[in-house]
Order: C-alpha cells, then structure tokens, then sequence
C-alpha cells in the first residue's frame, strides 16, 4: 500500500509538472502575442503621425513669401488644404482599421492565456469566440480597405485554410485545443492580413521619419554649425540625430514591424502545433522597439524648438 501511495504521489507529480511546462510555454506565445501587437500598434501610431506631420511641413516650407494675397488666392489655397485633408483623412482611417485588427489580437491573446492557464469558465470561452469573431468582421473591412479588390493571394488563402489541420489536441488540452481548431484561420487571416498592410505603412513611415530627421539635421544641427551658433542645445540636438540615424532612420529598422508581422504568422502555426518557440520573433520586437525609441527622441527634441 504504501508503495502503490509513493507511485501515485510521484505519477502526480509528474503530471503536475508536465501541466507546469506547458503552461509556461503557453505563457510565453501568449507574452508573444500581445508583445508583437503593442509593438505593432506604436508603429501604426508612428505612420499616423509621420504622414500628417510631413505633409504640414511641406506646407510651412512651401509657403508663400508674401501674406497678403488676393481673395483668390486665398480661395485656392482652402481648396487646396481641402483636397489634401481628405487624402490624409483615407490614410489616417486605414491605419485606423488596421490598429483595431492589432489591438483585437491582442485582446484575443490575453484571452487565450486564460484558457491555457486552465481556466474552464464559460465566460472565457465565450469571450475568446467572441474576439474571434470580432476579427472576422475586422478583416473583411481590412481585406478591402485599399482597392476593394481582396489582399490575399489565392495560394496565401489555401495555406491558411490547412492550419486547423495542425492543431495538436493531445498536447494542447481538451478547451484551448478546441478554440485554436476553431479560430486557427481567422487568427491566420488576421496576421497576413496585418503584414500587407504593414507594408504600406513601413514605405510611409521610412520616407516620412527619412524626411523628418532630414529636416531637423538641417536646421537644428548643420545650420548652427555654420553660423558658428553652437552650444549645449547643440550637442544634445546631434546626440539626438545621430542616434535617430543609426536606431531609426534605415530601411532594416522600419521594416522590423512588417517583418515581425510575418514571423507572427510562423509562430501561430506553432503555437497550433504544439511547438512553442517564439524566440526569433522576440529579437525582431527589440528592432521595431529601437525604431520607436528613435522617434521617439526626434519628437522630444522638436518639441524643445
């Protein structure tokens, strides 16, 4: 008797162990998961703000050298600013779209980590389904937003309509394998979906931030330079620019976000599968976190005018 205790003492044990490691790496796809959409949502706030940004400077340096114009003029320029509002407007309104994609998956994600850490209510169920469906009413918006014609390519489409095929029952539990059978192409279409829209807005934020940090070397660091105008305002703005330049301002740094977009969609395929390494997704959050950290300090140091 007491040996047939010791066993199921030590069988316990080792269950509860076993339930131990899959939790934590079901933690850390989770941590994955919503790391990749706040990281993904500070550039979209990134694209928002570099499209609007630059095209008012063009404005401020494109301006007239002389105030006082005719009444035509004047009428011509509220055109003007007119048709360039609304053109910025339907950019603003996709990123808009695509932010609430992001932020969805993280919210689904967080979910998802309730039911891997074994949570059996039917609220949690319930509200991992309903952020499912959320995103599919979220990616029908998305997938048309640019032309109406859809995004995805009809190979990409077969690709991800095999993924709930992969779904590991026997690691992944009864509950949580039952919602990733269930949601494994939404979750699929969410991400292919992000990493082609996030292509768009690397091209805006690379030639945006390009042009910013243009701007701000000009004036702010080579003009006082020349004119022998220099102090500690000025070693603090080339510290800045310098750092913008080497962090920020390359075309490996801004496409970190589109790039992590895309390994997101290899780390879901192994989450369903059982595998769950998320460690080459983790090293490309740490670039797109230098682009931001890199905008962030040019727009500290703007705002110091």
């Amino acid at each position: 008797m007491r040996h047939l205790c010791t066993l199921l003492a030590l069988t316990a044990a080792l269950l509860s162990g076993c339930a131990t490691v899959a939790v934590d790496r079901a933690k850390n796809v989770s941590s994955a998961g919503i790391a990749y959409a706040q990281a993904t949502a500070g550039v979209i706030d990134v694209a928002i703000n570099a499209s609007l940004d630059a095209s008012s400077e063009r404005q401020v340096r494109a301006k007239p050298r002389q105030p006082v114009v005719s009444e035509a003029d004047q009428n011509a320029r509220v055109a003007n600013l007119k048709d360039l509002d609304d053109e910025l407007v339907k950019n603003v309104v996709n990123y808009i779209r695509l932010k609430r994609s992001v932020t969805a998956v993280e919210a689904y994600f967080k979910a998802l980590q309730q039911l891997a850490d074994g949570s059996t209510a039917e609220a949690t169920e319930a509200a991992v389904k309903s952020l499912a469906d959320r995103l599919n009413g979220l990616n029908d918006v998305l997938d048309k937003a640019e032309s109406g014609k859809p995004l995805i390519s009809e190979e990409k489409k077969g690709a991800i309509g095999g993924l709930a095929k992969v779904v590991a029952k026997e690691i992944h539990g009864a509950i949580l394998a039952k919602a990733l059978e269930r949601d494994a192409v939404t979750i699929g279409r969410t991400l292919a979906l992000q990493e082609l829209v996030l292509k768009a807005a690397s091209d805006d934020i690379r030639a945006n931030l390009s042009d910013s940090a243009a701007r701000f070397y000009t004036d702010r660091v080579v003009g006082p330079y020349k004119t022998g105008n220099i102090g500690d305002a000025w070693v603090d703005d080339r510290r800045t620019y310098l750092k913008v330049r080497a962090l920020g301002n390359t075309s490996e740094a801004v496409s970190a976000a589109e790039a992590a977009a895309k390994q997101m969609q290899t780390v879901w395929e192994r989450i369903l599968s059982g595998e769950y390494s998320a460690k080459e997704l983790t090293a490309m959050l740490k670039d797109t976190e230098d682009l931001l950290a890199a905008v962030a300090a040019l727009k500290d140091a703007n705002a110091k005018k």
